[in-house]
């Protein structure tokens, strides 16, 4: 928790810093969203969502400045692998028949779910009357809570643990809670208040130790009283 609020400590600065300038109105945000989550790299996509309620403060008639607690889910594929069938004793299994050794597809999904502080500079630039095109852009941090890894096909394991076994995404060996980044906001605001859009997380921090930074894509759909 300290290093979280380490962490925190710039953002927090910022937002009381918005604080100060002269606020004319304020509005309270929802959202909600889903796409797909991956890694900067060779990772494949795996489902994504994201729920959110903001505050935002008018600094002008065409731009304010919202900060966001958000429920985000994350993830990431890893490639599969094909490996050597090995027994419970670690040895190499071969065929029979022709001796060859025998090979396997190891695969790994993972899940990670975060809490999510983004504070999103936003420009309205109007298209009609109560319509506009909404442009949004700013850091946020993240601290991962909850999710999991399935693993399949692991040869390293024994027993049935070589078929199938799963684990905790932030209980692994060198993983980090800790995420940090940029988020991005294109999208259309209606008559009605509903705002319809394209998010994206991009992640600066290492998710692991290993490397592997997050990354998301989300349709979302908001709503502001």
């Amino acid at each position: 928790m300290t290093m979280l609020i380490k962490h925190l400590r710039p953002l927090l600065l910022l937002l009381l810093a918005a604080l100060t300038l002269t606020l004319q109105a304020q509005h309270v945000k929802f959202k909600v969203g889903g796409g797909l989550a991956t890694h900067y790299g060779h990772d494949h996509a795996v489902g994504a969502y994201k729920i959110g309620m903001g505050y935002e403060w008018e600094l002008g008639q065409h731009l304010s400045i919202t900060p966001w607690l958000e429920v985000a889910g994350k993830g990431w594929k890893t490639p599969d692998a094909v490996v050597q069938v090995r027994d419970d004793a670690g040895e190499p299994v071969f065929d029979d028949e022709t001796g060859e050794p025998l090979m396997g597809i190891m695969s790994r999904s993972t899940t990670a779910n975060y809490l999510e502080l983004p504070i999103l500079l936003t420009g309205y630039l109007r298209l009609g009357p109560s319509r506009y095109l909404v442009l949004a852009g700013g850091p946020y941090v993240a601290w991962g809570v909850a999710g999991k890894s399935k693993v399949k096909g692991d040869q390293e394991q024994s027993g049935s643990r070589k078929l199938y076994y799963d684990e905790k995404t932030f209980d692994q060996p060198g993983a980090h809670r800790f995420d940090a980044g940029l988020q991005a906001f294109a999208g259309y605001q209606f008559q009605s208040g509903i705002t319809v859009g394209i998010e994206a997380d991009f992640g600066w921090a290492k998710c692991s130790a290993a490397g592997g930074r997050n990354l998301s894509s989300l349709l979302t759909l908001g709503y502001h009283f």
